[in-house]
């Protein structure tokens, strides 16, 4: 049962390696995705069978259709960063936008107590994000600055587009099993209408290639599903964030991205303040 827990955070790290091993177009990434996310969301749904209130469905199909957004603008930034150094900015990001709503719209930080302790998890999500990117070499910090701003750009704009798929189920009080297929349908038509705006780099193929990116996707979603009757939200979100370690290590040794002795010992230290920093806001969910 313990591997139900840690299932979000192996799906959700892992995920971004996989489509990276692929080197496959952003558009290919999100295809081979939301296909699989599709297809594991009927099956889902068709087991549990869950009681659908029709004026909530818009909630959750346009959630979905926001996660393609920041997805496929994540796995742009893919292109332009290493795995290791984009997701602990996505992470962080993604964790401090829906931190902010949570406690501006959902008034989940009721007390001082634990607004402290919310910014005081923000200021070290955003430490950590800083250390984790720490180049050694200025003449490596000039030579990527363009790009570096660029995939920060991309990252930032995701970040937006995922909170919102985060939280707009929330807000119309959407949850449970009637979120996932209404989301997964919303996720797949949206790749969909991006492919065909970008349909000089569709390849249904390279797109096969990504089926194991959305299994991993799709395994961290249904595992939370899963985990939160028994562990709660706050608890079960935590842990899922945790993925960010994953995507950290995993993408320096799975991908073999270069980094010299103090740039190690830099994204480790920033990757503990990152930990701490989602620990504490979990603890005041």
């Amino acid at each position: 049962m313990a591997i139900i827990f840690l299932l979000p955070a192996l799906g959700w790290g892992f995920m971004p390696i996989i489509a990276k091993l692929t080197n496959a177009k952003p558009i290919n990434q999100l295809l081979g995705t939301t296909t699989i996310a599709l297809l594991m969301g009927i099956f889902f749904t068709l087991i549990i069978q869950p009681s659908y209130d029709w004026h909530h469905l818009p909630a959750a199909f346009f959630s979905g259709c926001f996660w393609s957004a920041g997805q496929y603008l994540q796995f742009q930034s893919f292109q332009l960063l290493p795995v290791s150094e984009a997701m602990p900015i996505s992470n962080g990001t993604q964790l401090i936008g829906t931190t902010f709503i949570a406690a501006l719209f959902f008034n989940e930080w009721s007390n001082i107590n634990m607004a402290a302790a919310g910014v005081g998890g923000i200021l070290l999500i955003i430490l950590g994000i800083y250390l984790t990117s720490y180049l050694e070499k200025q003449y490596q910090v000039q030579q990527s600055a363009t790009v570096k701003r660029k995939a920060i750009f991309c990252l930032l704009l995701s970040s937006l587009a995922l909170t919102v798929y985060v939280t707009l189920p929330q807000a119309f009080q959407v949850n449970g099993a009637v979120v996932l297929f209404p989301q997964a349908i919303g996720m797949w038509l949206s790749s969909l209408v991006l492919s065909i705006v970008k349909r000089s780099e569709t390849d249904w193929h390279e797109a096969r290639k990504n089926f194991g990116t959305g299994m991993a996707w799709s395994i961290a979603n249904i595992s939370l599903f899963l985990a939160i009757p028994i562990l709660g939200v706050a608890k079960s979100f935590t842990f899922s964030q945790l993925a960010v370690l994953i995507s950290i290590y995993a993408g320096l040794f799975i991908l073999k991205t270069q980094k010299t002795r103090k740039e190690l010992q830099m994204i480790s230290i920033g990757a503990v303040l990152i930990t701490a920093g989602i620990l504490l806001i979990g603890s005041v969910k």
